[in-house]
């Protein structure tokens, strides 16, 4: 039996708070120290977590709770519909152009924004 589509277990104009994982590759150990090689990988969990952060700012979700471990880590996320629907189509052009920031101008419309 597949899983339920999201859609048909979250309501996307009400808040909802998710339990979110994910594991590595294989299971490997890209977060921490691996015990394979013997590398130290922790300096990938401050990367992550400075992204996580900014990351929640932009897509308008708040960042409850997380953990990284060395093969995979937790979020506690909240989403914000109310905060989203006072979004203009300004501020979602401008967060997008923040996050996807283009390297040439070639959308003289979209240059204006920013």
């Amino acid at each position: 039996m597949s899983r339920m589509a999201r859609c048909e277990i979250f309501d996307p104009d009400e808040v909802a708070i998710a339990h979110v994982y994910t594991r590595v590759c294989r299971r490997c150990f890209l977060l921490g120290d691996d015990p394979f090689s013997g590398k130290n990988f922790d300096h990938r969990k401050v990367w992550i977590e400075e992204h996580l952060q900014q990351f929640a700012a932009f897509f308008g979700i708040d960042l409850l709770g997380f953990s990284i471990l060395s093969d995979h880590f937790h979020l506690i996320l909240r989403s914000r519909p109310d905060i989203v629907a006072t979004w203009s189509d300004e501020d979602v052009a401008r967060r997008w152009l923040m996050l996807c920031p283009h390297k040439q101008v070639r959308d003289i419309a979209l240059s204006r924004i920013v």
